[in-house]
């Protein structure tokens, strides 16, 4: 390899590496103050380099935030987009989605508190609730709508429903009111959550949902 072949490929890990401690600054500083706490200074100085520096990279904090949370939800759709054309019921999807959600959340609490418990601006510009992450589970939720196995039900309830029950685990976990790891409350919250969605011809006896 040629010098400045090598030289090239030095500067190009660099700022691979940057993008990433640059992704890395702003999840912890929104998992661990909110969105208040997300500042390009507060960002530079959690990275270790220079405010302009950070500008080589992002044009604006808003596209860093944007990033971070893409690659994160990225990967959340990606564990779970095989729930949606499983053959199994709802209960069981329900069972899974939520373990595999505190699966996240207890492998890297920032990451999941930072993507799906921080109110900033990459939510709302995706749209959320009818894409990405939330757009996969309203999708799992109207092929099960169409199997008969959920009573009817407004999209924006359904998934305010799900999200606020899921999410409260990892939210009193980190207010330190609830003893962790997440995964212990799996077949708590999954039960609660088909209580939700079960049409009203399915009785008691059908609430758990393994």
């Amino acid at each position: 390899m040629q010098v400045s072949e090598r030289r090239l490929t030095v500067r190009l890990k660099r700022r691979t590496n940057t993008k990433a401690e640059l992704v890395a600054a702003a999840v912890r500083l929104g998992a661990r103050g909110g969105p208040a706490a997300i500042t390009i200074r507060a960002i530079a100085h959690e990275a270790g380099i220079t405010d302009a520096a950070v500008y080589r990279h992002y044009r604006s904090k808003e596209e860093l935030l944007c990033h971070a949370y893409a690659l994160i939800i990225d990967g959340m759709i990606s564990d779970k987009q095989h729930l949606v054309t499983s053959d199994a019921p709802l209960p069981e999807k329900l069972h899974e989605w939520v373990r595999l959600s505190y699966a996240s959340f207890d492998r890297d609490p920032e990451a999941f508190t930072f993507a799906l418990a921080t109110p900033h601006v990459a939510p709302q510009s995706e749209h959320v609730a009818t894409t990405g992450h939330g757009g996969l589970f309203l999708e799992l939720l109207e092929r099960a709508r169409a199997a008969g196995e959920v009573r009817p039900c407004l999209p924006e309830l359904a998934i305010s429903l799900f999200s606020g029950l899921v999410l409260s685990v990892p939210r009193m976990i980190n207010e330190g009111t609830l003893e962790g790891p997440a995964g212990a409350y799996v077949d708590e919250v999954a039960a609660a959550a088909w209580r939700i969605f079960r049409p009203a011809s399915v009785g008691n006896e059908a609430d758990s949902p393994v």
